[in-house]
């Protein structure tokens, strides 16, 4: 049922037994799932941020309602990271601990998830990249602010190739960070794979194209 024409028929669906009493963490992520794909598929900002932060709601209802279902677990975590996309320095950094959290635990039941390792490892190259005020706010926040490095970030890209490696995304995330690390040779080779490589849509065409700019610096 999953796919951008069908997204709203099965978000209406799963809405209405909803609303008919059906709280089960099976139908839960599935719903948040439908909000995600919504989100994503509309340029409305606004009613982007709405449907993420409902389908975090449904998210978070379905892993609280079974905190052994991994997939619920898994869209309690991928909802948690889209909603960071709308808040402020602080709420960002709360979140973005939350979102580490729920990866972490995914990833005990299953560490070969590639989009979960993904995700992971955007979290360590964000705060590994966090500005001077970024970094102001989070050590105000907590006595032990997160951290994270560019090799933490590596190592979780790396894994996600292992699993997926014609996955255009996360081949640019492991050249922005051979390219931090001033490795040309890694930069070279991960950027030859994505460029090999044939785009599906325009954001993956655009990330052709800023890895061809990535290319020309070596």
């Amino acid at each position: 049922m999953y796919g951008t024409e069908n997204a709203r028929k099965g978000y209406a669906v799963l809405k209405k037994r909803y609303d008919g009493g059906d709280k089960s963490s099976e139908l839960l992520w599935r719903l948040a799932k439908f909000c995600h794909e919504l989100a994503t598929c509309t340029s409305d900002k606004e009613a982007r941020k709405d449907l993420t932060f409902e389908g975090r709601r449904y998210a978070m209802e379905g892993y609280h309602a079974n905190e052994n279902d991994f997939d619920a677990l898994k869209w309690a975590a991928i909802m948690t990271g889209a909603a960071t996309d709308f808040l402020p320095t602080k709420e960002k950094i709360e979140e973005g601990t939350k979102f580490k959290e729920l990866l972490d635990k995914a990833l005990t039941m299953d560490g070969k998830e590639f989009s979960l390792l993904y995700m992971r490892g955007r979290y360590s190259y964000a705060v590994a990249n966090l500005s001077w005020f970024e970094r102001r706010a989070a050590a105000m926040l907590y006595s032990t602010p997160p951290t994270a490095t560019l090799e933490e970030a590596l190592d979780d890209f790396l894994a996600a190739y292992e699993q997926a490696p014609n996955w255009i995304e996360n081949l640019l995330c492991i050249a922005r960070v051979y390219l931090a690390k001033n490795d040309k040779a890694n930069v070279k080779l991960y950027c030859n794979k994505l460029l090999a490589l044939t785009p599906t849509d325009d954001e993956d065409r655009d990330r052709l194209q800023e890895a061809k700019g990535i290319l020309a610096q070596c």
